[in-house]
């Protein structure tokens, strides 16, 4: 398959930017960045997926289409084919190893993929991931994480408007992971059933904060009428939630007992810009 758009897929969650460099690709190339972070789940010590391959589908067609005419290519619809009226997929070079998500969070990055995809416009990213899936609840005790639907597949719309362009020149494109949505539960099992969505630094906007005291192991819930995200603060109780779409929140303080839980309303976020929360003291 012909390649032809440098493309670095990392993981990373609450990312920390990293100094750029000027992009040297090729004339008639475009040098993609693609980045995944996660929203946590609580009550999980870690969710380990082994990721296999990585691929991305990308338009290389003369004429320009807007983000609603791939509205059609719905998941089932030959993205099991090389290509489509869509599009064609670009598998992409990856070292296949197994990444614990729940590590993911505040500042954590890992490359997992570098290669090049042929110019023209990303409208989908695919992660095929391998059997070695598991969850573990306590550091003694693990599950197998299988497929819901038996699918290994993991797919994310890629829309215009989560695309950044960086002054490096490079496109940079970032996935959440909604593990709190994705790991369910069910007769006396786990299974995976992956949520993604993409998002753009410069459309959306990020909550950033710190709860104390430690003891209260507080799990955080920013949430509206459309929209909810989580976070597990670091040990010294700093949290950071990223990729939500300009609006009003309230954020929930869930504390453990004898703690008690503290909400604060009407949190607004802007898009590009960061929203902090002073410091949050839980009490019994």
């Amino acid at each position: 398959m012909l390649m032809s758009v440098a493309l670095i897929l990392l993981i990373v969650s609450c990312n920390k930017e990293k100094s750029a460099t000027i992009n040297t690709a090729p004339a008639g190339k475009q040098s993609v960045l693609v980045y995944m972070n996660d929203d946590p789940v609580p009550h999980l010590l870690k969710v380990l997926v082994d990721i296999r391959y990585v691929e991305v589908k990308v338009d290389t067609g003369s004429v320009h289409h807007d983000d609603d005419y791939y509205n059609d290519d719905h998941d089932g619809d030959n993205d099991h084919e090389d290509h489509d009226r869509f599009g064609q997929w670009d598998t992409l070079s990856v070292t296949s190893r197994i990444y614990d998500l729940l590590k993911l969070k505040n500042g954590v990055d890992t490359l997992i993929a570098s290669s090049y995809a042929n110019i023209g416009k990303i409208t989908k990213a695919r992660i095929t991931l391998g059997t070695n899936n598991t969850v573990w609840i306590d550091s003694t005790h693990s599950y197998r994480l299988p497929f819901c639907d038996n699918r290994p597949y993991i797919y994310v719309k890629v829309r215009s408007n989560t695309i950044d362009t960086l002054p490096t020149g490079q496109v940079r494109i970032r996935i959440d992971f909604d593990v709190a949505k994705s790991v369910e539960f069910d007769s006396g099992g786990y299974c995976f059933e992956p949520e993604l969505k993409c998002y753009s630094d410069n459309t959306s906007g990020k909550i950033e904060g710190m709860v104390k005291p430690r003891e209260a192991h507080a799990m955080i819930k920013v949430y509206n009428s459309t929209d909810t995200a989580y976070a597990i603060p670091e040990e010294d109780g700093e949290f950071k939630i990223r990729g939500l779409q300009p609006a009003s929140y309230s954020v929930l303080f869930k504390a453990t007992a004898p703690y008690r839980d503290t909400t604060v309303n009407n949190v607004q976020v802007l898009a590009g810009q960061k929203t902090t929360i002073p410091v949050i003291t839980l009490h019994q």
